[in-house]
């Protein structure tokens, strides 16, 4: 039996019992348009978390922060004159500081992968920022003239250029200041050439507070979306006068470094590889990509949960076809009888039952997945109605409003369609071969 004699005789087939295959068929639809609405949702909550990442955070770029006691050697039990300690061989010291020195700033910008390595300097004790009568706050970062376009960050207002006696601020850091007599937040500031104070406060082993205070004049404000949103950018020297002031020791470079260095990798994919290199090295390293990874992977457990429920249906709809085929073996035993008579070998009326089959769950798979495409585009819309009225935003809190809580990847709607298919051809395994063993004298004398 040629192919087209094949595609004949089970469209002939079908068409004689459309009602039949149609409830049939409704089955997979069920099941198909359940993958589709579940695993849709699964794959739109993943987008839109990963994406209000991005908002956040710059994926190419690593935090790099020194640690004490290098990586490597081993950990072992010595005992000596009954005096039993661990010691660990190979490796540096525990109390051998791993310090970012221009030395190891040097290696790490030589690692394949690195455009560029920033070191940066936190503020290590408290502070307070002040503009006229009300008090704000932040994170205080030091950083060199060009480490704020080294790092991409641009400004909304004015210049992002931080030199002798300038700053730059966050975004959202105007937002922060109150009034402390009444206790109130203070709405509209704007620091734009304004003149602020910062005071870091300094307390001795009594208890006492001294304090030391720093004036400087906002020249720019950057664009809002990410970590920088709540930061103040201020000279590095002026941080590393304000550390050894709270230490009381002058800061050595050449062998305490810096607190800690952004490094900055050409693709998103080397993060991974250049974290691991920088580990190695002995220094904490920490990426947004990351936190990326683990919702992948929180994400990809929930796909295949909410897959596996609306796998359930299309387990259900197989049984449908199942007995849908047996009743019609039971309906067509002469006919299968005739044919083997006539020369039909066991594989062509297998062929032609697992072709019946194959139909059906195409059939409720096309149907599903454009059934399952339609929910999820009203889902969207009602759940962007339902944002806009009551947050007024994502769910997510990206600044771009309501992002698709349902998103259906075109893979999916490909996998779902061959997938239907396939549970049809499946569930048409043992029909087919209780019809192709039939014996062809017994079925021809079947009533």
């Amino acid at each position: 039996m040629s192919f087209l004699d094949l595609l004949q005789t089970v469209w002939a087939n079908l068409n004689r019992m459309r009602g039949r295959i149609i409830l049939t068929a409704f089955g997979v639809v069920i099941g198909t348009a359940a993958v589709i609405v579940l695993v849709s949702l699964g794959v739109g909550l993943q987008r839109s978390a990963t994406g209000s990442l991005g908002n956040i955070a710059n994926l190419k770029q690593i935090n790099v922060m020194s640690q004490y006691g290098a990586p490597g050697g081993e950990v072992v039990i010595e005992s000596d004159g009954g005096t039993t300690k661990m010691v660990r061989r190979g490796g540096a010291s525990s109390d051998q500081p791993q310090g970012l020195t221009e030395k190891a700033l040097d290696a790490l910008a030589a690692i394949p992968g690195v455009t560029a390595v920033v070191p940066i300097d936190d503020l290590q004790g408290a502070y307070q920022l002040k503009y006229q009568r009300a008090m704000g706050g932040g994170q205080v970062v030091g950083v060199g003239p060009d480490t704020l376009a080294q790092l991409g960050l641009v400004a909304a207002t004015g210049r992002a250029e931080v030199g002798t006696g300038r700053i730059v601020v966050g975004a959202r850091v105007a937002d922060n200041f109150y009034d402390p007599q009444r206790g109130t937040p203070l709405r509209n500031v704007s620091l734009l050439d304004e003149t602020v104070i910062l005071e870091v406060m300094k307390f001795g082993d009594t208890g006492e507070m001294t304090t030391r205070t720093w004036r400087y004049q906002v020249v720019g404000s950057l664009q809002e979306g990410g970590e920088s949103d709540y930061q103040i950018f201020i000279p590095q020297y002026d941080v590393q006068k304000m550390n050894e002031w709270l230490a009381g020791k002058r800061i050595d470079r050449s062998k305490q470094g810096y607190n800690r260095a952004i490094v900055q990798v050409a693709e998103t994919r080397q993060v991974a590889e250049v974290q691991a290199q920088i580990r190695e090295r002995g220094y904490n390293a920490y990426s947004a990509m990351d936190t990326v990874r683990g919702i992948n992977s929180f994400f990809g457990v929930l796909q295949a949960i909410l897959g596996g429920i609306g796998g359930i249906a299309l387990l259900v709809a197989a049984f449908g076809i199942i007995n849908t085929l047996s009743m019609a073996i039971l309906e067509r035993t002469r006919e299968i009888g005739l044919m083997k008579a006539l020369g039909a070998r066991n594989r062509d009326v297998m062929s032609i039952f697992l072709g019946e089959a194959a139909f059906i769950g195409l059939l409720g798979g096309v149907v599903g997945v454009l059934i399952g495409w339609g929910l999820s585009s009203t889902a969207n819309v009602v759940i962007r109605g339902l944002l806009q009225q009551s947050a007024g935003g994502s769910p997510f809190g990206g600044p771009g409003g309501p992002t698709d809580v349902v998103y259906t990847p075109p893979w999916l709607a490909v996998f779902a369609v061959i997938f239907a298919t396939l549970v049809g051809l499946v569930s048409g395994i043992y029909p087919a071969l209780r019809a192709a063993t039939l014996d062809p004298l017994r079925a021809l004398k079947y009533e």
